[in-house]
């Protein structure tokens, strides 16, 4: 135990005495310039990690460098592969650094490869960001993030502090599902005073770990990387590091931050389908089944095909229908119930087809039963500290060519065009438990760059559409959105806990929407999003199927407003409480238009709330337009910005604007 402790004190000094990279925005409207500026020899990176108790600021200026110009797979950007190595050609570290002039972001990953004949010495303490940013007109910093999903009505509500110096906020995802716990891991930094900023984002679909760390007034520290790490590597082994992207930003609004990295996410890291940004209108089945049965419990083929049906003849055709839990033998088993599918999934997923549409289904392939056909092959699971738990190894090359080969087999029979992908359970005790001695955070890495390559074949084999990697809210890393038709979350929650999601959820992801239960517009507007969900139950002898028509009607006509940029009209106060009001504003810049949507509550006693439009121009007029009424209304750019008083004079009410320069 002493040992352990003396070889932590070590590592931990090494680290405080850190030469550590310091970065500005000057140069980033060029960023082949600024690549080339903190990525070059004798300089330390904007990333550290320990090698023998030793931290990289110490050494790596003196180890071999090379640099090369690649072929980028991302529209305008600029790439390059940097990499370094030890003098006693051991330990390779790589670098894919790219840069978007578009966006005036960077963004980058590490690599860590053994290019010996023996072991590496100890790889620790690993930061894929490690930099000090350095902001000459700052008074002062305030970060804001959100919360991450925790099953809980406050989910993904939106937090800030001062980072002023000796300030230390230290974030970490639970259960190695990279959005539960205290916050996302996207950070905006506001440099008050300054009119700027800086956003970082992790891409890491495991257990990442960020840390912001304030030092003057015109100084603040970034940390991000693996939350566990501390591990040698065999010949010929290689390893990768989450993913960091880093959005400069100006603006005197903090808003301008958050929409900033919101056009860097649609830009760079949505799904595209065709050339375009695949952002569906979903149809659902999961608005139960017939009494006795509990929720899709008996959901059959023809049930299944009765409900397609419904969509085309009450004219609510979705791009997509999303079959959901319900459906399969059992986790594990992918093979539709016998008994409710005789014939498989085919007969459903032909009508889908035949009517245009796609279908997306529900698979858990992390996890494993006893008895199902992945157990087959033993050595292809990890255990859990149970006997008998378990769940598939993505960490093995062959196991991810089995696993990939089974599941995209079952969807060519089957007919299924893209996945749902989730999972149950803690895995990081999977992860933990399957470490080798002195080889810490090996198995999560391996795994979680399996799971990339899993989503990433399947998406190539079947490329009608895009894949939901979210897993309900509890996956919404930069890499599993990169992956993501929908930022899909749990179901069946209060009207208003959904609205404080989306309101918060937007500063960072454009591409994110809800599942609509209720035909009332206040219901459905709460769930427009980059992507809609229409979850209504087709077949009650109530419902009001004109409306869902003209709720669809609706949201296609201002379905591109999401992607765009957001500005949260009420601010950060609580906003579960049902005596207020929610507005939000997105605003296309380039056609000087946009939409309005609010929503007074239940128990708000005001008929009327002042919306200060933002990103309007005061000397243009514009012309609104209400969808509730249908009239059209003119107004100067400067009377929408100084408040604009929007009207309801019933409680638990919504109202929909969309405003355009004449």
């Amino acid at each position: 135990m002493r040992r352990i402790l003396t070889i932590a004190a070590a590592i931990l000094l090494a680290i405080s005495a850190n030469a550590q990279a310091v970065i500005t925005r000057n140069g980033i409207e060029n960023p082949d310039k600024w690549i080339n500026t903190y990525f070059a020899q004798g300089k330390v990176p904007p990333f550290s990690f320990a090698y023998e108790e030793i931290s990289s600021g110490k050494f790596i200026t003196d180890w071999r460098f090379s640099k090369k110009k690649i072929t980028s797979s991302q529209k305008g950007a600029v790439e390059y592969l940097v990499t370094w190595t030890d003098p006693e050609n051991t330990l390779r570290v790589s670098c894919n650094v790219r840069g978007y002039s578009d966006t005036k972001a960077v963004e980058w990953v590490v690599r860590f490869k053994n290019i010996s004949r023996r072991n590496t010495p100890k790889i620790a303490v690993i930061k894929a960001a490690d930099y000090k940013m350095s902001e000459e007109s700052a008074n002062g910093f305030t970060a804001r993030y959100c919360a991450g999903c925790n099953g809980e009505r406050e989910d993904f509500h939106t937090e800030e502090f001062d980072l002023r110096a000796g300030v230390i906020r230290e974030f970490t995802p639970e259960n190695g599902m990279s959005s539960s716990g205290a916050s996302l891991p996207y950070y905006n930094v506001i440099s008050r005073g300054a009119d700027a900023g800086l956003v970082m984002a992790v891409g890491w679909t495991g257990r990442w770990w960020a840390e912001l760390r304030g030092v003057t007034s015109l100084e603040y520290r970034m940390y991000a990387g693996l939350a566990k790490a501390n591990f040698y590597l065999r010949p010929g082994e290689e390893v990768r590091t989450p993913l960091v992207a880093t959005v400069f930003w100006k603006g005197s609004d903090p808003a301008a931050g958050e929409n900033a990295f919101r056009r860097f996410v649609a830009s760079h890291h949505s799904p595209v389908v065709a050339g375009r940004v695949w952002a569906p209108t979903v149809g659902g089945f999961d608005f139960g089944s017939p009494a006795p049965c509990e929720g899709n419990g008996c959901l059959s083929a023809d049930l299944a095909t009765a409900t397609v049906k419904r969509y085309k003849q009450l004219g609510l055709l979705p791009e997509l229908f999303l079959l959901e839990e319900g459906w399969n033998t059992a986790a594990g088993d992918w093979s539709p119930k016998e008994d409710l599918f005789p014939d498989g999934l085919s007969p459903v997923s032909d009508l889908i087809h035949s009517y245009g549409s796609r279908l997306m289904v529900h698979f858990a392939p992390e996890n494993v039963l006893r008895g199902t056909p992945l157990t087959d092959k033993p050595e292809y699971l990890l255990m859990g500290v149970k006997k008998g738990d378990y769940i598939f190894d993505f960490s093995q090359p062959k196991a991810l060519e089995h696993i990939t080969k089974y599941i995209g087999d079952i969807m060519a029979r089957e007919g299924i065009d893209a996945l749902q992908c989730d999972v149950a359970g803690n895995l990081a005790d999977y992860w933990d438990a399957n470490d080798e001695r002195d080889r810490t955070g090996i198995i999560e890495m391996k795994y979680v760059a399996g799971l990339y390559a899993f989503w990433d074949a399947i998406a190539k084999r079947f490329p009608q559409c895009a894949l939901d990697v979210t897993a309900a809210g509890r996956r919404l890393d930069l890499e599993a959105v990169s992956r993501s038709a929908a930022a899909g979350r749990a179901r069946g929650q209060k009207t208003e806990w959904t609205q404080c999601q989306q309101y918060c959820l937007n500063m960072f992801l454009p591409l994110q929407g809800a599942a609509a239960a209720s035909s009332d517009p206040y219901d459905f507007r709460t769930c427009y999003g980059g992507t809609f969900t229409a979850n209504y139950n087709l077949f009650e002898r109530d419902s009001d199927s004109e409306q869902m028509k003209a709720g669809k009607e609706e949201y296609e006509a201002v379905r591109g407003y999401f992607l765009k940029d957001y500005y949260p009209l009420r601010g950060f106060t609580p906003l579960l409480h049902d005596d207020i009001w929610v507005a939000g504003q997105f605003h296309d810049a380039k056609t000087d238009s946009g939409i309005i949507v609010a929503f007074r509550r239940s128990l708000a006693e005001n008929v009327t709330f002042a919306a200060s439009l933002r990103g309007v121009k005061s000397d243009s007029t514009y012309e609104l337009y209400n969808f509730d009424t249908g009239k059209t209304q003119t107004l100067s750019g400067s009377e929408l910005a100084k408040g604009y008083k929007l009207s309801l004079p019933d409680k638990r009410s919504s109202i929909l604007l969309k405003y355009k320069a004449r």
